[in-house]
């Protein structure tokens, strides 16, 4: 119980190190929170600041979540890799979604509970991407997709032989997710949320076919 409160600890501190923001004062020499719809997420950037800044911040959201799982995971080889990994990375979600410098106002959580969910089960996270991409696609919106995404994979974690942590991680990153994703999914039925560019170049694609 001491090992995993610590993991999940770490892993608050390393997840509200928001690499948008570094990405956005690099680049527009701006705080991210000023530009676009103000979300310190790799969406965002990319929208605002291109894809190579996109991709950058995609890489550090990804290592601030998989550097202290690793780290966790060789000063605590007890209670395993996949508990170490469900509370650091529920640690490291929490830090994104509420940083405590930005007065607990961060992202959305997306990459953070993506590379979560792929270092637990790593089969079923990735199908979880495949259903959510697919999803994105379909109904147009990234909120949409990201919340099928995690229901599918937490519905996974109960059939299939995981541990009880990584089933109580995935129940919270369910409700993270429709927390965090409220307003763009509000948003769609009044027409305030802009479409995925994913799902606009798709259909664009497939009509000139």
């Amino acid at each position: 119980m001491i090992r995993c409160f610590i993991c999940l600890i770490v892993g608050y501190f390393c997840g509200s190190l928001l690499t948008a923001e570094g990405v956005a004062r690099r680049f527009a020499g701006r705080s991210i929170f000023e530009l676009g719809d103000g979300n310190p997420g790799m969406a965002n950037v990319g929208h605002e600041l291109g894809k190579r800044a996109a991709i950058i911040c995609l890489v550090g959201d990804i290592l601030k979540t998989l550097i202290p799982v690793i780290v966790l995971s060789i000063l605590f080889p007890n209670p395993g890799f996949k508990i170490v990994t469900a509370w650091t990375g529920v640690g490291s979600t929490l830090g994104h979604l509420f940083p405590f410098w930005h007065g607990f106002k961060g992202g959305k959580g997306v990459t953070t509970i993506a590379t979560t969910i792929i270092l637990m089960n790593p089969l079923w996270g990735i199908l979880a991407g495949v259903v959510g991409i697919v999803t994105i696609i379909l109904s147009g919106y990234l909120s949409v997709g990201a919340v099928v995404a995690i229901i599918f994979y937490a519905c996974a974690t109960f059939w299939t032989d995981m541990p009880w942590d990584c089933r109580i991680a995935a129940i919270i990153f369910v409700l993270l997710t429709i927390r965090a994703h409220g307003s763009k999914l509000r948003g769609i039925k009044d027409g305030t949320t802009r479409k995925a560019s994913l799902s606009t170049k798709f259909w664009e694609r497939f009509k000139r076919s």
